[in-house]
């Protein structure tokens, strides 16, 4: 009885080191099992401000659109935005929780402030911005790296967005 005894323990030990290596394991790989993808963003406003004569004196459909998972970020970060514009319903329906936007449309010297909470404060894999132009070109700019106020700059032609200096 004791033969079996101790080979019973002797199991349970090896058992239990194998679990400990496993854990290990997981541990030291852990950073994508333990910690969430992506970052929240830093943003304290975000102003559109569209250019007296923007979009050659036409309204600008603008879309901020919050990509939260991989595979959105690299099909949505490839298209333009007449590509987005024309297909964001589809994309909306193919990836329903890896996305969401908020839109607008802005007309020549109009001024707007979005409130941050809009955005809400989920962990995002990339921020893009897309300007319906009537100029051809990508109009379209990636954002989630930028801090504190952001400032949406609509001009004749095409757009910018800038983080203004700390005051």
């Amino acid at each position: 009885m004791t033969k079996f005894l101790k080979i019973g323990l002797t199991g349970m030990m090896l058992l239990g080191l194998t679990a400990c290596g496993a854990i290990n394991s997981l541990v030291e790989q852990g950073s994508q099992f333990l910690s969430p993808k992506g970052n929240r963003l830093e943003w304290r406003s975000v102003a559109v401000v569209a250019a007296e004569g923007a979009n050659l004196n036409s309204p600008v459909a603008l879309d901020i659109v919050l990509l939260k998972d991989d595979a959105t970020l690299g099909i949505v970060t490839a298209m333009s935005a007449a590509k987005w514009f024309a297909s964001r319903s589809d994309i909306e329906k193919t990836f329903p929780l890896g996305m969401s936007y908020r839109s607008m449309e802005v007309v020549p010297g109009q001024k707007l402030k979005i409130p941050v909470e809009a955005f809400g404060s989920e962990r995002l894999m990339g921020v893009i911005v897309f300007a319906d132009y009537l100029t051809p070109g990508e109009h379209r700019m990636r954002i989630e790296q930028l801090q504190g106020d952001l400032v949406v700059q609509l001009g004749v032609r095409t757009f910018a967005v800038t983080a203004l200096p700390n005051k």
